[in-house]
C-alpha cells in the first residue's frame, strides 16, 4: 500500500519539477501584476549573494586532495503573502558554483520552495509544503549524516501535507504525511522514496511557561537496496525560562524493520554451452529488527548584544547506498555583536555514525568548525569573511581527510525580510 502510494505522489521527475517550476512562475506574476495584492501584508523581497573562496580539498577526498580557488553567485527571490486566515511563503534560489582550475566540478544548484496554510474555521488549519532541490551531496548530505563520500549531483523532491485542530486554547492535534524521492546522478549510488505520516499532541499549561508534547510516526524508506519500516515514540516538554531562553527536550524510541535485498554470484552447470559453466546473479533478502532510542535537545538564548543555541540530536538518518544509519549529532551556535555594524559568530558541530551495513559498514566520525565576521555597510548590503575547517574519520577503511575554507562574502538585499507566520 505504501510503494502504491509511493507511486501515485510522484508521477515523474520531470512532471513534478515542472509544475513546481510554472505555479512558482505564475504565483509572483500574479502578485507583481495585481495591485489590490500588493499591499502591506505582501513582503517581496531579493537578494543576491557574491562569495569568494579558497578551498585546500575542494573535493574532501583522502587522497590527493586538491585545492583551488572558486567563486559562488547566488541570487534568491522571495514572494510572501500574509492575512488573518492564510498566509503563503515562496523561494527560488540559485548556486552558480564557478572554479578556476577544476571546471568539472563547476554546478548550478536550484532550490524551488513554496508553502502555506489556511485557517478553514476557528479551529481547523490547513497547510502544504511542496519544494525541489538540486545540489551535491557535499554541500547539503554531508550537513545531514555527517558521512562524506564522493561528491555527486542530487536530486530531492518533497510534498508535505497537513492539518492542525486546536481542541481548545491549551491544547491542540497535528496530523502530517509527508513523501519525497531522492536521486543521484552517479550509477552507484542509490535512489530512494520516502513516505511518513506522524501525530502530535500538545498541551500548553495554564502557566505559559510550560508545553507538554507527545508524538507519533511511521516512516517508510524504499530503495534497490533496502526496505526500511521505521514506527517510533516520544514525548517532549518545553520551557520558557525567561522571555528570550527557551528549552525543549524530546525523548523517545523506535523499532525498526530493515530488509535487505542482496546479490550474490553463483556458479551453476550448463550442458548447452561450451565450457559449461555458467555464473548467474542471486537475489537474497535477509532482515534486522532493532530497538534503539531517540532524543532531540535544544537550548536558546538570546540578549541584546550576545545570542547563543545548542543542539543534541539522536536518530536514524539513510546513506547514499540505500541504507539505515544510526546518526548522533550535537551541534552549537554563538553569536556576539561586537558593535553596530560588527558581528561575530562561531559555529560547531560532531557527529557520530555508525551502521553494522549489510552493503556498506559505517562508522564514522565527522567534526566542523566555522567562524563568520560581518561588517555592515548599509542596512542591508554587508561584508563577511569566514573560515571553516572541517575533518571526517572513517574509521572502516582507515581513511581521515580533512579540509580548510576560506570566504568572502559580499551580500546585496532588496525589498522587506521574508515574512514569519
Amino acid at each position: 500500500m505504501v510503494k502504491n502510494l509511493n507511486k501515485t505522489l510522484f508521477l515523474s521527475e520531470e512532471t513534478l519539477l515542472w509544475c513546481l517550476k510554472n505555479f512558482l512562475i505564475f504565483f509572483f506574476f500574479l502578485f507583481l501584476l495585481n495591485p489590490h495584492i500588493l499591499a502591506s501584508e505582501t513582503y517581496f523581497s531579493s537578494y543576491l549573494k557574491l562569495k569568494s573562496g579558497y578551498d585546500d580539498n575542494i573535493a574532501f577526498t583522502y587522497y590527493r586532495p586538491e585545492e583551488d580557488f572558486f567563486t559562488i553567485i547566488s541570487p534568491f527571490l522571495y514572494l510572501n503573502y500574509k492575512s488573518e486566515r492564510a498566509s503563503c511563503y515562496s523561494k527560488i534560489g540559485l548556486d552558480v558554483y564557478r572554479y578556476a582550475e577544476y571546471t568539472r566540478l563547476n554546478t548550478t544548484n536550484q532550490h524551488y520552495e513554496i508553502k502555506g496554510d489556511y485557517l478553514l474555521k476557528e479551529k481547523w488549519q490547513i497547510y502544504g509544503h511542496v519544494y525541489f532541490i538540486k545540489d551535491t551531496t557535499l554541500q547539503s548530505e554531508l550537513q545531514e549524516t555527517g558521512i562524506v563520500h564522493v561528491r555527486e549531483d542530487r536530486k530531492r523532491y518533497n510534498i508535505s501535507l497537513g492539518t492542525t485542530y486546536f481542541l481548545n486554547e491549551l491544547n491542540q492535534l497535528t496530523l502530517d504525511i509527508t513523501g519525497s524521492r531522492t536521486d543521484y546522478d552517479w550509477k552507484y549510488y542509490v535512489d530512494y522514496d520516502s513516505f511518513s505520516i506522524s501525530t502530535t499532541f500538545q498541551h500548553q499549561m495554564k502557566t505559559q511557561r510550560d508545553m507538554l508534547m507527545s508524538k507519533i510516526y511511521y516512516t517508510n524508506i524504499d530503495s534497490d537496496t533496502s526496505k526500511v519500516n521505521n514506527v517510533g515514540f516520544l514525548i517532549g516538554w518545553q520551557r520558557l525560562l525567561s522571555e528570550n531562553t527557551n528549552f525543549t527536550a524530546f525523548l523517545g524510541v523506535r523499532y525498526t524493520i530493515m530488509d535487505y535485498y542482496l546479490y550474490y554470484q553463483r556458479i551453476i552447470i550448463n550442458p548447452f554451452i561450451w565450457p559449461p559453466f555458467e555464473v548467474i546473479i542471486e537475489k537474497r533478502e535477509q532482515t534486522d529488527r532493532e530497538w534503539n532510542y531517540l532524543i532531540d535537545l535544544s537550548f536558546q538564548k538570546k540578549e541584546e548584544r550576545i545570542s547563543y543555541s545548542l543542539n543534541g540530536n539522536y536518530d536514524l538518518v539513510y546513506s547514499v547506498f540505500g541504507e539505515p544509519v544510526n546518526r548522533a549529532r550535537i551541534s552549537g551556535r554563538i553569536s556576539y555583536k561586537w558593535s553596530p555594524r560588527w558581528i561575530l559568530s562561531l559555529f560547531l558541530s560532531y557527529y557520530i555514525t555508525s551502521s553494522e551495513g549489510r552493503v556498506y559498514e559505517e562508522d564514522n566520525r565527522f567534526f566542523h568548525f566555522r567562524s563568520n565576521l560581518k561588517y555592515f555597510l548599509k542596512d542591508r548590503w554587508f561584508l563577511e569573511f569566514s573560515y571553516s575547517y572541517s575533518d571526517f574519520d572513517d574509521k572502516v577503511r582507515d581513511y581521515n581527510p580533512d579540509r580548510n575554507q576560506f570566504l568572502v562574502i559580499l551580500t546585496f538585499q532588496l525589498g522587506k525580510p521574508p515574512a514569519v507566520r
